[in-house]
């Protein structure tokens, strides 16, 4: 039978066909404009990672982390936790924006704990309310995050392995963070963690290449170390029989002469410059076979003390102001304490030539990781900075016509070099020089 009613039912029809376009269109519409904000992220994304890639030095790196996320994400603070010592197995924040430091310096993860665990597993960002219904509000690693004002924590990733957390404070606005922005955060981490991998990998190539070059250093110090070894013994057979022999001679002329006898003038000429032979030889045997010594505990601030005591009458006639800063609580070590005199000695008579119209002289001795350390600095006008690789070099002076022979400073490292420590030069600001002597501190049985 036909259907009388449909001319009147087809406007609904047609009603009910519009809001079915306009529905759709609507959801294309919304869409297209989620599909461009993703293009529009990637691509704010993958300008983000190829500045920061650029950027090797971890320093600047992080700084420039956390002011894209403060300024992508219009938050009032960001910091940043990484491995600083693997060793450690733990990620330390480092570095922060816009919270006070009080808040961050010093909070630490342990790698192995269940905030880090859980962030790896997850490798997206996450909400901090969110965090505490996964692992519990009361966990000692959440009330951290809570103490430095953490909002939104992202973890960085790379190959299964945590490289940082970063962690944003709420948005100036009030405004709750979005799902889209959640998701960005979790692309543009993916990224920033790649970038941490590569500053970390970089600065370790760096490192190694240091080293290297300090060991080549050192073998090569210790193939001029060993040449001059093998002088030194030739020296001490070929030149000390003859020179004996010579300063005989020459006591048997000087009983023959008096102080009014015209020749005397020339025979002490010769008995000094004899008697710097002499000196030059001694100080070659001693650089490199230095005369045994008892080893004792000693006490780094008393040897130095002592030292700058001797020099003490020459230094004031040199209106030279002597600082010093030695306790006597830092840990005894194991050494000669002659063969130390000789090169504080050495050291402040050094200081003292270099200020020839006065000027302060400074000591001090600390303790660090496992060390004592002994610092003898001058106000003189430094050292050249060509200089400063040569000067424990056998030989090199800067004073050869007033006699210097270039082996003081290296007699002095020869002698700490013996006792397992090192010896190092650097200038001062606004001027002058500083000599540390570094010692370990060993168990004294």
């Amino acid at each position: 039978m036909p259907d009388f009613d449909m001319p009147e039912k087809l406007p609904e029809k047609v009603e009910l066909l519009r809001q079915a376009v306009e529905a759709k269109i609507t959801q294309l519409t919304e869409a297209n404009r989620a599909h461009r904000r993703k293009i529009f992220d990637l691509y704010t994304i993958f300008e983000i990672s190829r500045h920061l890639n650029a950027m090797l030095e971890t320093e600047s790196l992080l700084d420039s982390i956390l002011l894209t996320a403060i300024g992508q994400m219009g938050v009032s603070g960001a910091a940043i936790a990484i491995q600083q010592n693997p060793e450690e197995g733990r990620l330390s924040f480092v570095k922060a924006k816009g919270i006070a430091s009080g808040c961050w310096e010093g909070v630490f993860c342990d790698i192995d704990g269940l905030l880090c665990q859980f962030l790896l597993r997850r490798n997206q960002a996450i909400l901090l309310k969110e965090l505490q219904a996964k692992i519990g509000g009361q966990t000692d690693e959440v009330q951290k995050l809570k103490s430095i004002e953490a909002e939104l924590v992202i973890p960085l990733s790379v190959k299964n392995r945590l490289e940082g957390i970063l962690i944003l404070t709420g948005k100036i606005s009030g405004v709750p963070f979005a799902e889209n922005e959640v998701e960005f955060l979790s692309i543009l981490a993916n990224q920033l963690a790649v970038t941490v991998e590569n500053a970390r990998l970089y600065e370790m190539e760096k490192n190694t290449n240091v080293q290297l070059r300090e060991t080549q250093n050192q073998l090569i110090r210790l193939e001029k170390l060993a040449a001059l070894g093998e002088l030194s013994a030739t020296i001490a057979h070929e030149v000390n029989n003859p020179l004996g022999i010579i300063k005989n001679y020459l006591a048997l002329i000087g009983q023959q002469l008096t102080a009014e006898d015209p020749n005397y003038p020339f025979y002490q000429v010769i008995k000094e410059e004899v008697d710097r032979i002499a000196r030059i030889v001694r100080q070659l045997l001693d650089f490199y076979r230095p005369k045994a010594e008892e080893i004792a505990p000693v006490d780094l601030s008393q040897i130095l003390d002592e030292t700058v005591v001797l020099l003490e009458k020459q230094l004031v006639s040199s209106n030279i102001e002597v600082v010093k800063n030695l306790p006597r609580s830092l840990p005894k070590i194991e050494a000669s304490p002659a063969q130390l005199k000789q090169v504080f000695l050495n050291l402040l008579m050094n200081a003292r030539e270099v200020m020839p119209e006065g000027g302060k002289l400074e000591v001090t001795t600390r303790s660090e990781n496992g060390y004592v350390e002994a610092e003898v600095a001058d106000s003189g006008a430094g050292i050249a900075r060509d200089n400063l690789e040569k000067i424990f070099e056998p030989f090199f002076t800067t004073k050869r016509e007033k006699g210097g022979t270039g082996l003081g400073l290296s007699v002095c490292l020869g002698i700490v070099k013996k006792h397992g420590g090192s010896i190092q030069a650097r200038n001062r600001a606004p001027r002058g020089a500083a000599f540390i002597v570094r010692l370990p501190v060993k168990e004294i049985e």
